[in-house]
């Protein structure tokens, strides 16, 4: 009869010990990652140059094309590179919005981040706002 009991609990003593053991040995996860802030362009971002890539540097890397970036007055270009990927992430590409007089610019990232309205396009967004209730009255 014990014989039958131990058949019967043993494999889930040694699974639940088994998972112990390996959560014990997990990395920790990573810290949290920094805000990234959509931005406000006064002009349109160039066209995307052409990239070669470079030869993929090991298993797991993923490339990241090259991108128009801006930095508050201009578009600088920030050249396309392998990353590797921490945790269960995917890499989302940036995205350029024509949004009236301007364009809406939401950084790559990965989707772990999260992204915030930055300073300049809030305060793009009041103007708008406050110039069509005045044209509304």
């Amino acid at each position: 009869m014990y014989e039958r009991i131990l058949k019967t609990i043993a494999p889930a003593v040694l699974a639940s010990l088994t998972s112990a053991v390996l959560a014990a040995q997990a990395p920790p996860p990573p810290p949290p990652a920094p805000n990234l802030e959509i931005r406000f362009a006064t002009e349109a971002p160039p066209r995307p140059r052409y990239e070669r890539r470079s030869p993929r540097p090991g298993h797991g890397y993923v490339w990241i094309r090259g991108h128009w970036h801006w930095e508050g007055t201009r578009w600088a270009w920030l050249d396309g590179r392998w990353e590797r990927p921490e945790g269960r992430v995917r890499w989302i590409a940036p995205r350029y919005v024509r949004e009236g007089r301007g364009w809406r610019y939401e950084p790559g990232h990965w989707s772990r981040h999260r992204l915030v309205q930055g300073e300049d396009y809030r305060r793009w967004r009041e103007e708008r706002e406050r110039d069509r209730d005045r044209d509304r009255r």
